[in-house]
């Protein structure tokens, strides 16, 4: 069954994650040293270490880990939020990877899809498997998606970081919805995707408190943040950023395309609302009030919006965490001189580096379309890149590379840090 959808909606901001080895980011800013804390009564199986291509380099095979999933819902109120967890897993019987994830009806509903529609999404994964203590507490990511994104749009990441020693947990957003008519109404999400984020961090303290169903899984003190485009955003703010709307343009240039500047044209005529979900008597006339855990250790910012910093891009400079900023030459929504680059050279951070796939579209995080099929017919380049498609070995032994001296394999006096400017990391051209 196909349902109709304005591709000209998808064609901006509605962005899924990318077939590409994007775990390297986080031997980039976690530094992790797993140490074993807790035996299990016998040694399990370990999955086989394959990739997607037999010259996949070592990152891009399979981790030591078997990957279990579940799907919790978070209470926001007299609302609630889902969230699916991947972590490290025990699978004693060797059984295959392999789930059918579904959109929720919540999701379906926000972008004008019957709340039945089941939206499938191939995935690789043990739906509430064992969690694998052996290891434990492992690291902590939160992914959040792309403007109206699900929380499985970048499925085959989070089941990489998972096999690799991670606890990821993936948001989908309230506060975000497209109408009968097709007309996008996102404002909400300026105070859902930040709040929504703090909420999935304490959700993972409950889990891995004593008694609970996670129980000393999760070391939520060594914490990072992703998110891809709309999700980018939020995770700059999840690592600190400000947002300011002082510098939103009065008028749209076609030019230097529309669609960077959607969170202007949403959040700017809407700010008394937004201050008031904030509990503020007024919008700020410049920098918002910041919204974050404290205790985030890193910030992944894919192909982030960049309209709602100020003018000067003041507000990036409250991320002082490390922070890896990717870009694509080639997006024609969140264009890269007003997004990546500025972010990139404003960030507060000591330790950065900015990657730059050349000639990619905003769509090159992507699911694959054979992943979500349906996505496919509604609108190709959803789940294809026209120029990086079907190549994340590639991609993902350029980002080995691109990495500092903090993984523990790394630690044989490689480092990739270049030039005086401290702990800052050079650009990485793909």
């Amino acid at each position: 069954m196909q349902h109709q959808w304005n591709s000209a909606l998808l064609n901006g901001k509605f962005r899924g994650f990318a077939r590409i080895g994007l775990f390297m980011l986080f031997l980039l800013l976690v530094s992790v040293v797993v140490v074993p804390i807790a035996a299990q009564d016998t040694t399990p199986l370990v999955p086989p270490q394959v990739g997607l291509r037999p010259d996949a380099p070592t990152y891009a095979l399979h981790g030591p880990y078997w990957v279990g999933v579940r799907d919790y819902s978070i209470a926001e109120g007299e609302n609630h939020f889902w969230v699916t967890v991947w972590y490290p897993a025990l699978n004693p019987d060797g059984a295959a990877e392999g789930i059918t994830y579904f959109t929720s009806a919540e999701w379906n509903v926000s972008v004008g899809f019957p709340a039945d529609f089941e939206g499938p999404i191939t995935g690789h994964a043990l739906a509430n498997a064992v969690p694998d203590t052996r290891n434990r507490p492992y690291p902590l990511v939160i992914n959040s998606p792309g403007l109206l994104g699900y929380r499985q749009q970048s499925s085959y990441l989070m089941e990489h970081l998972a096999s690799h020693g991670f606890v990821v947990m993936a948001m989908e957003h309230n506060g975000e919805t497209i109408d009968v008519d097709g007309v996008w109404n996102g404002w909400g999400g300026a105070y859902s995707r930040p709040t929504e984020t703090q909420l999935t961090i304490q959700y993972a303290d409950q889990l891995t408190a004593a008694g609970g169903e996670l129980e000393g899984l999760i070391d939520v003190d060594t914490l990072a943040v992703m998110g891809v485009s709309s999700g980018g955003w939020t995770a700059l703010v999840g690592g600190g950023a400000q947002m300011n709307l002082s510098g939103c343009p009065t008028f749209l240039s076609q030019a230097d395309g529309a669609a960077w500047v959607y969170d202007c044209t949403e959040f700017a005529p809407h700010q008394d609302e937004i201050a008031a979900l904030y509990g503020l008597d007024a919008a700020p006339e410049g920098a918002w009030p910041q919204s974050y855990d404290a205790r985030v250790d890193a910030v992944i910012a894919l192909d982030a919006d960049g309209d709602i910093w100020g003018s000067d891009y003041s507000g990036i400079t409250s991320v002082t965490v490390p922070t890896m900023v990717f870009g694509s030459t080639g997006d024609t929504s969140n264009v890269p001189e007003h997004s990546s680059i500025p972010i990139y050279a404003h960030l507060g951070s000591t330790v950065k580096t900015h990657v730059v796939f050349e000639n990619a579209e905003h769509g090159v995080i992507i699911n694959s379309c054979t992943v979500v099929p349906w996505l496919g017919d509604i609108y190709y380049y959803d789940c294809a890149d026209p120029v990086w498609d079907g190549i994340a070995p590639m991609i993902s032994w350029s980002l080995h590379h691109s990495i500092p001296a903090r993984h523990p394999e790394g630690r044989r006096g490689r480092s990739c840090r270049a030039g005086a400017g401290g702990g800052e990391l050079p650009r990485y051209h793909l």
